[in-house]
């Protein structure tokens, strides 16, 4: 073939080549251009310098490469850009190769290929490596990876400045990362690795290290063995996350709790003793007035016996000191009832509540005859408790019920069951003067009346029984009322239920 035939067959190869082509002599003056390089430089001319294909700082480059390949005749390589509007748009790598003639080079071969999308997929895997990074120092997570026929594992940045470690002074190996691990977790960790390289097993575990500096981390550890397409082991892959705040945290939480659960026992103990002697106070105090009463009650009595020798004023005046003490006696009765509720051993039972209920009334009914009254009682109305102090809550919570009723035509009483937040509770309803729901915190604390005494006599100490026989219980008791609509009471005990 011709010189001129194989310069046809080559521009033919070069023209169906999609890689940018041009040639240039000795003077890098143009000689030849591709469909590709005419496409990209349509208003290239031959002849003209090929330095004026390229812009900028890219020029230089070219001109440096071509000296260097037609001075020393080896090939060079180079990167340009084409640039655009944002920058730089397009990349190639140009490779320049000498053309020789007689043994001497005269000219140039330069074949630019586009490589916009490898320095796009570069920089996108860079960004992703930047982001792993950034994301692992957030995270506190380190990463590893040991080829097992290597005596060396390649760790992740962030998992040595877990370590307090460096590249530069510390080689990543199975045996330098034992001498790290806690004393107390060493033997834990080395049977977690061993299944893992002769059962294949991966292993999750928390495990404490020791940094250069003495101090202690807390880290939490995955490993996952990589097996060939014959099931033998060839990689070890990890993460190795930081929880040293964590624990740190969980351990502040604990002693806190501990500090604040002796407080309460201490408190509660404190209290309890409190009320232990408060009741026992109560009980002595009430015990003791009780015999000085019983003397004044006997020696008014043995005057009003002569009233009819005495003076009217002297006769009104123990009238009143008979009323007095009869008072006074039913009050430290009520006292020293108190102070049994709060001392008593509980003899847990059955209780009929219905029965309880029914006969109550029975002797309410005896002691008014003459009072029109409407009642209605739910049949089966059973619990568990003390049946003694559960006679007295239920005998408290009617009598109150009864007397508070007492301006009414006909008084109205109920008793049942109903859901109270999942829990069965027993409900005492009237149809009295009620109360303020304001005054409700009041309604369980002794001595405390919210009506006037003169109008419903009482003491303010049957709530403050009922309340503290419930609370022995373990229950709960509440009550709910509107001035001149009556009220209702509940009560949740342990066993409440009713027969069907």
């Amino acid at each position: 073939m011709s010189e001129l035939g194989e310069r046809a067959v080559l521009a033919s190869i070069f023209d169906a080549s999609p890689d940018v082509v041009f040639g240039t002599d000795a003077d890098r003056r143009l000689q030849y251009l591709n469909a590709a390089a005419c496409g990209r430089w349509p208003d290239a001319v031959l002849a003209s310098s090929a330095g004026e294909l390229f812009l900028g700082a890219f020029r230089d480059t070219f001109d440096a490469a071509t000296d260097r390949v037609l001075a020393g005749g080896s090939a060079a390589r180079f990167e340009w850009g084409e640039a655009g509007p944002g920058g730089i748009r397009a990349w190639f790598v140009c490779t320049i190769t000498p053309l020789r003639s007689a043994g001497r080079v005269v000219g140039c071969l330069c074949l630019s290929t586009d490589t916009t999308e490898l320095k796009r997929d570069a920089e996108r895997l860079r960004r992703s490596e930047q982001l792993m990074v950034d994301t692992q120092g957030v995270a506190h997570l380190g990463t590893w990876e040991w080829d097992i026929s290597e005596p060396t594992a390649t760790w992740s940045q962030e998992l040595y400045r877990i370590y307090g470690l460096t590249p530069e002074t510390y080689t990543p190996s199975y045996e330098a990362y034992l001498t790290m691990v806690h004393p107390d977790d060493r033997a834990r960790v080395v049977e977690a690795t061993n299944r893992v390289f002769h059962e294949h097993i991966p292993y999750s575990h928390d495990e404490r290290i020791f940094r250069p500096d003495g101090s202690i981390r807390h880290l939490h550890t995955w490993a996952h063995p990589v097996l060939d397409d014959a099931g033998t082991l060839v990689r070890l892959v990890g993460v190795c996350q930081d929880i040293t705040d964590q624990k740190l945290a969980e351990e502040a939480v604990h002693q806190l709790n501990s500090e604040l659960e002796k407080r309460v026992a201490e408190r509660t103990r404190v209290i309890e003793q409190s009320v232990r002697d408060l009741e026992a106070f109560n009980a002595m105090v009430s015990h003791d007035l009780r015999a000085p009463l019983a003397v004044m009650q006997m020696s008014a009595d043995l005057l009003m016996r002569e009233s009819s020798q005495l003076p009217l004023k002297i006769s009104e005046r123990l009238s009143h000191i008979q009323r007095s003490v009869v008072h006074m006696t039913k009050l430290v009765e009520n006292l020293l009832s108190l102070a049994r509720v709060g001392r008593a051993p509980l003899k847990l039972v059955p209780v009929d509540l219905s029965a309880m209920a029914t006969a109550c009334v029975a002797e309410l009914r005896r002691g008014d005859p003459g009072r029109s009254a409407e009642i209605v009682i739910e049949s089966g109305i059973r619990c568990f408790g003390d049946a003694v102090l559960v006679e007295a809550m239920i005998a408290n919570l009617l009598g109150n019920a009864w007397k508070y009723s007492a301006q009414q035509a006909t008084v109205q009483l109920e008793v049942g069951v109903l859901d109270s937040d999942g829990d069965p509770a027993l409900f005492i309803r009237d149809n009295g003067v009620g109360f303020d729901m304001r005054d409700a915190d009041r309604l369980f604390a002794p001595f405390e009346r919210l009506h006037d005494s003169s109008a419903f006599p009482g003491d303010g100490i049957g709530l403050a029984t009922v309340h503290r026989i419930v609370q022995r219980h373990g229950g709960r008791v509440w009550a709910t009322s509107k001035p001149g609509h009556g009220a209702a009471f509940f009560v949740v005990l342990p066993g409440l239920s009713r027969s069907t």
